[in-house]
């Protein structure tokens, strides 16, 4: 196994390097690309045939196995109060975990997954915040297998512009343009002749512009870029024992108890596939499969103050014009401007 490239751009705080009433700022931008790549290359499917495929295979090869990358950039962890903080990254995540096992028999599990953050702040309480995301967040799973006498899981997780504060945020403003891309794909492939024995896993989610707090003030929020997830199993003739896909995307995710005034627009882009296919290509449905999917924008939770009911007026301006999809098998939601009261 072999990682490449992680990179980290973070910022760690304690309350004691400041004086009493000198509250931090902070200003983070990043571009460039970070990469996180791991690769085991055994022998591609495109080289197994039926007729030698039993003389290639090494029938010793047991045991487990992960691949897991992962990639963060500007993010803040403070346990006191913050005074602005500014991020904006414009450059290109990507975990890359590639599997090509032609020629071994696996008795065990086998597991990929990545996780791509850019622009993270918790705190106590932030009095402005500012996060602009323009870049790419990709993720790419691909396995190809001979035999496997085991389970398969695939992840991956893609998260820009978190801001959480427990006690109050002021006023934040939160941006993802029309060029951001956050983007999760899955993929696995076995021989034609070979069969999983075990089950199968593959689960995507992208999250943009999420915010969580006791009290937000003045919040304005914007997502115009693009949330994919596609999951895709090709299946020998053997076939498979249950398999499970999900996707999800959520883009301008706020809970809080106390909100004073809330802007959000969405223009973006939000779609979940998820496909299987026999060993000719047909595409399968029902039986051990089962396919989900959840597509949210522009969703605010209001929960219960600590000290009981709220009767205060809130101001929420919401608008949602960009298309949602979803190819599954089962259970699928789609929601653009809900309001949710936990009280």
């Amino acid at each position: 196994m072999r990682r490449l490239g992680v990179a980290c751009i973070s910022v760690l705080l304690t309350s004691a390097a400041y004086g009493q009433g000198v509250l931090p700022s902070i200003e983070q931008q990043a571009s460039g690309a970070q990469t996180a790549s791991n690769v085991i290359d055994i022998g591609r499917l495109e080289s197994l045939t039926d007729t030698y495929m039993s003389q290639m295979l090494n029938f010793a090869s047991t045991g487990n196995l992960s691949q897991i990358g992962s990639n963060a950039v500007n993010t803040i962890t403070y346990g006191g109060d913050l005074d602005s903080v500014v991020q904006h990254f414009d450059g290109e995540q990507s975990v890359g975990n590639l599997l090509a096992l032609g020629a071994v028999d696996i008795y065990g599990e086998i597991n990929q997954s990545g996780k791509n953050v850019a622009g993270s702040v918790i705190s106590n309480r932030l009095v402005y915040a500012g996060q602009l995301f323009e870049g790419q967040q990709l993720v790419l799973n691909s396995a190809e297998l001979a035999i496997l006498y085991g389970s398969v899981g695939q992840s991956g997780l893609n998260l820009a512009n978190y801001a959480e504060a427990a006690l109050a945020i002021g006023t934040a403003e939160q941006q993802i343009l029309q060029e951001a891309v956050q983007q999760i794909d899955n993929r696995l492939q076995v021989a034609a002749m070979s069969a999983v024995s075990s089950a199968i896993s593959q689960r995507g989610e992208n999250f943009g512009n999420i915010m969580i707090s006791d009290t937000v003030d003045s919040v304005t929020r914007n997502f115009a870029g693009e949330q994919r997830v596609h999951n895709v199993v090709q299946l020998g003739e053997g076939g498979a024992g249950p398999i499970t896909q999900h996707g999800a995307n959520v883009a301008n995710f706020i809970m809080s108890s106390r909100i004073g005034s809330l802007t959000q627009n969405s223009e973006g882009t939000q779609s979940v596939t998820n496909e299987v296919f026999d060993a000719q290509g047909n595409a399968m449905k029902g039986g051990n499969i089962s396919q989900t999917s959840e597509d949210s924008v522009n969703v605010i939770i209001l929960t219960k103050p600590a000290e009981g009911g709220d009767s205060a007026v809130i101001e929420v301006a919401q608008n949602a014009d960009f298309p949602q999809s979803s190819s599954s098998n089962g259970g699928g939601s789609q929601t653009g401007n809900s309001l949710t009261v936990n009280r």
